[in-house]
């Protein structure tokens, strides 16, 4: 009796990695997948800073608020294309009604980056409704003495 109960112990260990595997590695995976999605949030964050840095500067070193929005706009985009940011949408926005102030005055140009992430392309399944907007804005001087048109 004593026999048939310790071999009907050893067979019930059978299986146990298998169920433990199965409740572990999703486990796992959608941890990764989380960290994937983190650390893509934030390359797109530092891109889009860069982005508007990049589209400030350039705008402020225009003449008139019209090349001001132009510039900004083109900084913006070439920023994010050279840094192979992929954006499902973009939005610049660019307050240059600073390059429109009188000479020696003191003004400055403000530009807004939004960039919106694609996310759910980790998800296994191929797709899904995972999109995230990261936002960043960067304020650049203009020149007081510097002419304008």
């Amino acid at each position: 009796m004593l026999g048939r109960w310790k071999a009907a112990l050893r067979r019930g260990d059978q299986g146990d990695a298998a169920i433990e595997a199965v409740i572990v590695v999703p486990l796992l995976l959608a941890l990764a997948l989380v960290v994937i999605a983190g650390a893509r949030l934030s390359l797109a964050g530092q891109k889009t800073d860069a982005a508007a840095q990049a589209a400030a500067r350039a705008a402020s070193l225009e003449r008139d608020p019209a090349a001001g929005q132009a510039a900004a706009q083109a900084a913006a985009a070439d920023v994010l294309a050279h840094q192979d940011q992929p954006c499902t949408s973009t939005r610049v926005r660019a307050t240059t009604s600073g390059l429109g102030a009188q000479l020696g005055q003191v003004s400055s140009v403000t530009v807004t980056v939004s960039c919106t992430v694609p996310l759910g392309d980790l998800l296994l399944l191929g797709g899904g409704p995972g999109v995230r907007t990261v936002s960043s804005s960067f304020t650049s001087i203009v020149d007081a003495y510097r002419g304008r048109g």
